[in-house]
């Protein structure tokens, strides 16, 4: 558990914090005016060209290693990782201090004791994911946790590595989202993630808890390697059955068994509208897709394992009513006996048969193992002989199979 940082909402606490950035300005960043300004032989202020050499300011703690934070009307303060065991967190708090900020990471490893907790209208920013890694090295401790009791809002996180201490050890999600709040309305949104690689965490990459539904977030570029999520339920985990407008761009993921000695699933999906663009797996990636219930929109789901500790029963596993449409499964590697899954209680599913393959499916494209939600279709736009139904389950045309319907044109 995550003890809640009440100190930085007392008015004394935000006063001390605004006096010590002050005297962080002075002492730690020259006196600038924001990470493009620095002072100038007449002890004026001038804005650095393009090409020129830096000396001071925001520029030259960020090369020495430190965090610096940014905000309307202070300027820029610099946090020494080697004076505090939390220089992330202490740079989100200055800024949250005045009403909200820009937080930039060095190109360098910054170790940090405990989860990053974000706070409204605040950005943390690195130069890079291979240049600025965020290291959390204590077991059981989250990378970056929402479980602030206010609406958390306008969340910017972008080019930075966030590191966990090893699959091996006893791990906390990457990024996790719980339920903190009484008021649905005052769940986390607007969280926007840039480029933002995870590595050699023992658990999700990302969940979402029962009870919070996160509103209107954006992923554009989610990378996972040295990740062993097959202990937990997914590398992706949406446990909650709710959370509207959730939008990823490209995920990527290389999981490893060394701890586990499982496959990782990589997305398990129990409520709330999801869509993904682009998904591209390997390592030892099981399942791509366990879900329950919600809505889902996935454009490319492109499967490569490169071992397999288990052989997962389909690639694509869905039940529960919500719309969902899966444009293009590709079995690259790997060997599965079904593409698709069709589990009791489905409805609303809108299938298109994969292409050409290189890997191995030895069943069929299409697994339907329960019967369809009353009342509602779901369509495959395949021929009948890619579906294999369970023995058990009855004909009520709830699976409808197009095959060559419609009239050819062209």
């Amino acid at each position: 558990m995550c003890p809640e940082r009440t100190d930085v909402d007392d008015p004394r606490r935000r006063s001390v914090l605004r006096a010590s950035l002050a005297a962080a300005i002075t002492g730690s960043t020259a006196g600038c005016a924001s990470i493009l300004d620095v002072d100038d032989a007449n002890g004026g202020d001038r804005t650095v060209s393009e090409g020129a050499s830096i000396e001071g300011g925001a520029f030259a703690a960020l090369r020495d290693g430190r965090v610096v934070a940014v905000a309307a009307g202070i300027g820029g303060a610099a946090f020494d990782p080697t004076a505090t065991a939390t220089p992330v967190q202490d740079a989100l708090d200055a800024v949250d201090a005045v009403g909200g900020g820009r937080v930039y990471l060095p190109p360098t490893t910054v170790t940090e004791a405990g989860p990053v907790r974000p706070h409204p209208n605040t950005g943390l920013y690195g130069c890079g994911m291979n240049v600025s890694v965020i290291h959390v090295r204590s077991s059981g401790t989250d990378g970056v946790r929402f479980d602030r009791d206010e609406s958390v809002q306008r969340v910017a996180l972008d080019g930075f590595e966030l590191r966990g201490p090893g699959v091996r050890k006893d791990t906390g999600v990457a990024i996790h989202y719980v339920d903190a709040t009484d008021d649905p309305a005052n769940d986390p949104a607007d969280v926007h993630v840039g480029r933002l690689y995870c590595r050699q965490w023992g658990n999700s990459v990302l969940r979402v808890e029962e009870g919070v539904g996160p509103f209107q977030c954006r992923y554009d570029f989610l990378r996972a390697d040295d990740c062993d999520a097959g202990a937990a339920g997914a590398l992706l985990d949406w446990r909650s059955e709710y959370g509207p407008a959730n939008h990823f761009g490209t995920v990527v993921a290389y999981p490893n068994a060394r701890a586990s000695g499982a496959p990782t699933t990589v997305l398990r999906q129990a409520g709330g509208e999801l869509a993904f663009e682009d998904v591209s797996v390997g390592g030892t990636a099981g399942t791509l897709v366990e879900q329950t219930d919600g809505r889902l929109r996935a454009g490319r789901l492109h499967w490569e394992p490169e071992s397999q500790p288990a052989t997962p029963e389909a690639l694509v596993r869905l039940a529960g009513s919500g719309v969902t449409h899966v444009a293009d499964v590709v079995v690259d590697t790997g060997t599965v006996p079904y593409v698709y899954e069709l589990a009791s209680g489905f409805g609303n599913k809108h299938l298109v048969p994969p292409g050409a393959t290189r890997g191995t499916v030895t069943g069929n494209v299409v697994r339907v193992n329960g019967r369809g939600e009353r009342g509602s279709r779901s369509w495959y736009y395949g021929v009948r002989d890619d579906v294999t139904v369970s023995l058990g389950v009855p004909n009520e045309g709830r699976l409808r199979v197009l095959g060559d319907a419609g009239v050819g044109l062209a």
